[in-house]
């Protein structure tokens, strides 16, 4: 079958826009949450320096690159983790890095770890990791209208069941973690959003509900990953953990 330059663009923009969407799963202002959420739990010397640079943490997870945006969407769909993402996301931490050694402007490297926030938090969104779950495709705009109505309510917590870079887990196990609870998130969202054939309203919940509980945790998974990886680029810059108040070489 052969196709037409017009056919052929417009199936690029279909498969085009239908990752965007994916990758915009969370409502945006989640993802300024997260970014000053994940500040808090860093050490005071590295978060007064962020803290500064929000604005361009925030627009960093806003700007994921095309290709890291499907390789996103790619692994959402097969519902696994892909080492290229891993390598992905450690070759980022190695750019931070010398990004910091190489005195590069703050601005620059804020956003790149907002890249890394981006991607954490897509893996720690059931309706990213679940893309290819057609039980959770149908309840997904009511459980992503239920994250919208509720996102000032989401409590910070600090998972501390995830595995810490810094102290000594490598970067694919965490990430490894992260899809792995998030995937064990789909059936309790699933059957919660679906009753009798129907879709349940996302008013219909309060905190006292699954999806409120599924969402927090997904929510402070997220935040705690993301928070390790920064933690991660830190040490590996010899950054100062001077009063940090969750230890970098303990569980």
């Amino acid at each position: 079958m052969r196709f037409t330059a017009f056919q052929l663009t417009l199936v690029t923009c279909i498969i085009f826009g239908s990752t965007t969407r994916a990758l915009f799963a969370w409502p945006a202002e989640v993802y300024r949450n997260m970014v000053y959420d994940a500040l808090e739990l860093l050490p005071p010397s590295l978060g007064r320096v962020l803290a500064l640079r929000s604005e361009a943490i925030i627009d960093g997870a806003h700007s994921l690159e095309g290709e890291a945006a499907s390789r996103l969407a790619r692994d959402g769909l097969r519902g696994e983790l892909s080492t290229d993402l891993i390598l992905d996301v450690e070759a980022r931490i190695e750019l931070v890095v010398s990004m910091v050694d190489g005195h590069r402007p703050f601005e620059e490297t804020a956003r790149e770890l907002g890249r890394l926030l981006r991607i954490v938090a897509d893996l720690s969104d059931p309706t990213v990791v679940g893309a290819g779950r057609p039980e959770l495709r149908r309840v997904a705009p009511e459980f992503l209208r239920f994250m919208d109505l509720n996102r000032e309510k989401i409590p910070l917590v600090h998972d501390r069941s995830l595995s810490s870079p810094v102290a000594g887990a490598t970067v694919g196990a965490l990430l490894g973690e992260v899809v792995l609870a998030t995937s064990a998130s789909i059936a309790p969202l699933s059957h919660a959003f679906w009753k009798d054939g129907k879709l349940v309203p996302a008013v219909h919940f309060d905190f006292r509900s699954v999806p409120y509980a599924e969402t927090s945790l997904s929510y402070s998974r997220g935040v705690t990953a993301t928070s390790y990886l920064w933690l991660l680029a830190w040490a590996k810059a010899n950054g100062d953990f001077t009063n940090y108040r969750f230890s970098p070489t303990k569980d």
